[in-house]
């Protein structure tokens, strides 16, 4: 009985804990697929917890209520093994212990939400990590990549591109592609414009860390070498970024 409560209160934290985790973005406007559902998984393990001995008298009655519970209990721990290992993707391909990029490679900067004319948090430590590189790196030149998408006023290109000039890059060195609307759109027409004005197709991508996996894993099927520059999520909104990309990685594994 004891160890069932221990059990029980521990859920309970873990899950408000959670809950909480997952509301934080909203105070700073970001609200997607992410945090939605890592906000209805808290809300369900919560309420499993808090009605825990109903379940369990249930399911001592009815077989196929007990059955069902194993199942659910089955996929969820499934899914955390699951998420588990897509972390480590994560990790690994945030760059740790790799080889750094050629001094002439060029920088891709992809992507991310603008409010009106303002790159959201994660963009402006994309645009921040980017100024860093390029300062490092006086022969690479960039490609600013992004499309304008609902709730921009301008294309995220633009956006990326005037920003890497108030950080003090010679806007000569930045080259703008500004239709895409995805990763793979992002690092296909950045290649496209590469070979265009005879940049080195050898790209250094600057996107946060939790998103270097996939886009790495996009460039190698594109055929295009790449090396990741890792900008550090905000932790304000980690945890709609993070569980967001929980679900695309599945999406791009699960459908090709």
């Amino acid at each position: 009985m004891l160890k069932r409560q221990i059990v029980k209160i521990f859920t309970l934290v873990l899950s408000v804990g959670g809950i909480v985790w997952f509301l934080i973005p909203i105070h700073w406007d970001v609200l997607n697929i992410g945090n939605a559902a890592g906000l209805v998984v808290c809300a369900l393990l919560f309420l499993c917890a808090l009605f825990s001995g109903a379940i369990r008298r249930r399911s001592k009655r009815s077989k196929g209520f007990r059955i069902f519970c194993r199942i659910v209990l089955a996929l969820f721990g499934a899914g955390v093994l699951w998420a588990a290992v897509l972390t480590g993707l994560m990790i690994y391909g945030a760059g740790a212990g790799q080889p750094s990029p050629p001094e002439d490679a060029t920088a891709v900067v992809l992507g991310s939400k603008v409010s009106g004319t303002v790159p959201s948090a994660d963009l402006r430590v994309r645009i921040e990590t980017a100024a860093a590189y390029l300062n490092e790196h006086p022969q690479a030149k960039c490609i600013a990549s992004g499309g304008q998408g609902k709730g921009e006023l301008v294309t995220e290109a633009s956006v990326i591109r005037e920003y890497l000039v108030k950080n003090g890059i010679d806007a000569s060195r930045i080259f703008v592609e500004d239709t895409s609307v995805s990763t793979q759109e992002n690092l296909r027409n950045s290649l496209a414009l590469t070979k265009q004005n005879g940049l080195n197709p050898v790209m250094a991508i600057v996107t946060d860390d939790y998103h270097q996996y996939r886009a790495g894993r996009i460039a190698a099927e594109l055929k295009i070498t790449s090396y990741p520059v890792s900008a550090p999520t905000p932790w304000y909104i980690f945890s709609s970024c993070y569980a967001r990309e929980l679900l695309a990685l599945t999406k791009f594994f699960v459908i090709p």
